[in-house]
């Protein structure tokens, strides 16, 4: 008698067969699906008119790049409006910033305005001698500042021992100090002293009771107010200390050169000697000026050589440096 029994395995590859035929199904239909759609988006696409959207705007104010022309307009907008002198009408060594020392000679313009301070009198400082001698900026900026002294402290202790020498003056001088060689440290040849600038005076402390001291040594006990604000009256001290590599001569404390506002307030809170000073004033032309703060005030100072670069309105001032060039100044 045959058996009725048939082998599960295969009934089992049947329902196999049967469910990867419902999976190809599946497929076919899900592959039509994605193309129908592929098709639409690309016949919708095509239809589309060529659109160039703006940028989003962004958190950040980007300023767009301006043009040459833009740029060129702001900037004679905002800057000073200048005009130009020829170099003719100044002269180089005339003003307060002329730079006289071992490598620059200097003899003072016969049309310079020189006082002896003996006949003007003034009662706030003292003279060691009745042939003391000064230009009048320096004069007036010295009456000034011995006037405020005095104003604040009823005596001002202020005392001229030498003023301008001319190349006699100096000679005699020389001869009669320069010893030794080490002398030649603090003592220049005729012809290259500072005090021919007639800018520039020796000073000594004079008390009431008749007794004179260093200004160096006892300067900052006896005359402090003197001190800490001769660089507001346009003085420096001319030769400071640890400059003798740019000056040629040893600090000398006591030795004051008028050099006016606003470089006398630079040179005193920057610690530079004229030397320095001009050095960095040829690095800043009329379109860069050096920026400088006295006070309340603003100056703009800048270096010209050949012709002469000043505001086109307002006042100015300009000084020949002695070696070939021109210092600006103005106050805004």
């Amino acid at each position: 008698m045959a058996s009725k029994y048939k082998p599960s395995y295969r009934r089992q590859k049947t329902v196999l067969t049967a469910s990867t035929k419902a999976v190809i199904v599946m497929l076919a239909v899900l592959v039509v699906t994605l193309a129908v759609f592929l098709i639409k988006s690309v016949m919708s696409q095509a239809l589309k008119p060529d659109i160039v959207y703006p940028p989003e705007s962004s958190d950040t104010d980007e300023t767009p790049a301006r043009t040459d022309t833009e740029a060129s307009t702001d900037e004679a907008e905002t800057a000073m409006p200048v005009r130009t002198v020829e170099d003719s009408r100044f002269d180089t060594k005339e003003g307060a910033l002329v730079l006289v020392n071992r490598d620059n000679a200097y003899t003072l313009p016969s049309d310079a305005e020189l006082l002896t301070l003996y006949d003007e009198r003034h009662e706030n400082f003292t003279l060691d001698n009745i042939s003391v001698k000064l230009c009048a900026p320096a004069y007036d900026a010295l009456c000034r500042m011995t006037d405020a002294y005095a104003d604040r402290s009823g005596y001002c202790p202020l005392m001229l021992i030498s003023g301008y020498r001319d190349g006699a003056e100096q000679t005699k001088y020389y001869e009669e100090y320069v010893i030794n060689e080490s002398d030649k440290a603090y003592v220049e040849l005729p012809g290259f002293s500072d005090h021919h600038t007639g800018l520039a005076f020796d000073v000594r402390l004079y008390d009431k009771d008749g007794a004179s001291y260093s200004y160096g040594r006892y300067a900052t006990e006896k005359a402090k107010w003197l001190v800490e604000n001769y660089k507001y009256y346009g003085f420096v001290i001319r030769y400071p200390a640890n400059k003798e590599s740019y000056t040629g001569i040893s600090g000398e404390s006591n030795h004051f050169r008028y050099v006016g506002l606003p470089h006398s307030v630079y040179m005193t809170d920057k610690g530079v000697c004229l030397e320095e000073y001009l050095q960095i004033l040829r690095r800043h032309p009329y379109d860069d000026p050096l920026k400088i703060e006295v006070e309340h005030d603003e100056y703009l100072v800048w270096y010209c050589q050949g012709d002469v670069i000043v505001p086109r309105d307002g006042d100015y001032e300009v000084s020949g440096d002695n070696v070939g060039g021109f210092v600006v100044s103005v106050r805004k």
